[in-house]
């Protein structure tokens, strides 16, 4: 929310002063056009729409940590992954350590996908181990769940090492003790460097998926990414401007509004019963024969509207 001061300053700028501000933040903002630079690149994931859909972020992942998968990168993701997790708790007490999990065959590793709602479950037969992933973009825990899945694990593959692990945008701490809590950052830098490392061993088109998902990531998820940091410092050299663009930004919602009830009002079939920013209520004006909703005396409303 803009501050009551911020606004009131802005009011008291002159029509003059404020198109000053404009011209200043559009011509000759080497920030802006570095800005616009990075953003203008596609992106695959930005074009399918898909940057906050956990289901997606969760496919995605799963592909890569699947060794059977096409992506030829065989157990490499996996192996990084889970090595990097055991990392972040290093001085825990887990069971597990990167060191053996280095001297692992993870060929075999079988990945499910919603099993039981878990988001993205690891699972090895041979050697004895799960890994069961809680993927959240936006969302936070759903109460119990955590447990929930846990206790599933155990009773499903008893006598199993389990590696319960909760990864979410800004590395959220899990309500359940259990598990692991990791984030974005740590999975945009294990495709990063998966990419820097294997790129002249993958297919074209794999690198490119790969590419492009990490750059989605430092483009709308990791905290500490480049572009962030360049929208920030933009904002603090030309805030009284973008302020003002805000503020007369277009407002979608409204002309479509108005649009809908021009549409309407250009026949003379129809009717007009509400016209507001999110409501438009018509009906034909042949439907004025049939009965309304009463309560006592007094019209409440129609029977049937669009």
């Amino acid at each position: 929310m803009n501050d009551p001061q911020d606004q009131k300053g802005q009011s008291e700028l002159g029509e003059k002063e404020q198109k000053h501000l404009l011209e200043d933040f559009v011509v000759g903002n080497p920030d802006l056009t570095r800005l616009e630079t990075e953003l203008a690149q596609f992106n695959l994931f930005e074009a399918i729409g898909v940057v906050r859909s956990e289901v997606r972020h969760s496919d995605f992942l799963a592909f890569l940590l699947d060794p059977s998968q096409n992506h030829g990168l065989g157990e490499f993701f996996l192996k990084s992954f889970l090595q990097h997790t055991l990392l972040s708790t290093r001085g825990g007490d887990l069971e597990l350590n990167p060191i053996e999990v280095d001297t692992w065959d993870l060929g075999d590793t079988e990945v499910r996908r919603e099993w039981q709602n878990i988001d993205i479950l690891l699972i090895n037969q041979r050697l004895g181990f799960t890994c069961l992933i809680e993927n959240k973009i936006d969302a936070g825990e759903h109460s119990g769940q955590l447990e929930r899945y846990r206790k599933t694990i155990e009773q499903k593959f008893p006598g199993f090492r389990m590696l319960p692990i909760f990864l979410s945008k800004e590395g959220i701490h899990p309500s359940e003790e259990h598990y692991i809590g990791i984030d974005y950052s740590l999975i945009c830098k294990l495709v990063e460097g998966t990419l820097a490392t294997r790129k002249s061993t993958l297919g074209a088109d794999v690198a490119t998926a790969i590419g492009h998902y990490a750059e989605m990531l430092r483009r709308h998820i990791v905290s500490d990414s480049e572009i962030i940091d360049l929208a920030q410092t933009i904002y603090r050299k030309h805030k009284q401007a973008l302020d003002i663009i805000l503020e007369h930004r277009p407002d979608t919602q409204s002309e479509l509004s108005s649009y809908l009830q021009d549409l309407v009002n250009a026949t003379t079939d129809f009717v007009i019963l509400r016209g507001s920013k999110t409501y438009t209520t018509f009906v034909p004006k042949s439907w004025d024969i049939y009965p309304r909703l009463m309560h006592g005396e007094d019209e409440i409303g129609r029977l049937l509207t669009f």
